[in-house]
């Protein structure tokens, strides 16, 4: 009797042992994907000036490239001291709008019919990541960002810019002042 209690314990003991070690590389596991609970967003403010010539309105018009030189490393060391770009795990576009200031002969941005935004990495193609459609507002553009649209490998880097894609309402040739808001939620983890 005392044989089998002995062999019972023994191979107790034995199990016990092969599921902790199993446990310690599922937790390992798990730390791997641990994300702080609440990500947080960075805004992106800049007045631009662009040129406008829209020479009708089938036709897709890009702009010249717009420099964001978004520095996530900063913000995300500014926010958790003991975290860097090396932690981030998720970006996503969560805001993107354009608001008219000024333009040389009065235009609005009401000539914009469809517009949409591409972002542009080194080594990276361009993605378009947030679009409108039948915008009728002179002074601003609300864009609606592409959904779950991981933006991650265009944001490691602070070499980063956007385009402008417009399709015009009507004939115009300018030159416009605009603001560009804009918020990237970040989501970072150990």
């Amino acid at each position: 009797m005392r044989k089998i209690f002995a062999n019972i314990l023994l191979i107790s003991a034995f199990v016990m042992v092969g599921n902790i070690t199993n446990s310690c590389s599922k937790v390992e596991d798990l730390i791997d994907n641990i994300s702080i609970p609440i990500p947080f967003s960075v805004p992106v403010n800049l007045d631009v000036t662009v040129p406008l010539a829209i020479a009708n309105t089938t036709d897709d018009v890009k702009s010249p490239e717009i420099p964001i030189n978004l520095d996530l490393d900063a913000q995300i060391k500014g926010k958790y001291p003991s975290l860097s770009i090396n932690n981030l795990k998720s970006v996503k576009l969560d805001l993107f709008t354009i608001n008219y200031v000024s333009s040389e002969k009065n235009t609005k941005l009401n000539v914009i019919k469809n517009a949409s935004i591409l972002i542009k990495a080194p080594n990276m193609p361009e993605k378009v990541i947030a679009k409108s459609e039948n915008n009728t507002s002179e002074t601003s553009i609300n864009f609606t960002p592409v959904a779950d649209l991981q933006l991650l490998d265009y944001l490691k880097t602070n070499q980063n810019s956007i385009f402008l894609v417009v399709q015009g309402r009507e004939i115009a040739l300018d030159v416009m002042k605009l603001k560009i808001n804009a918020s990237f939620k970040l989501e970072v983890g150990l």
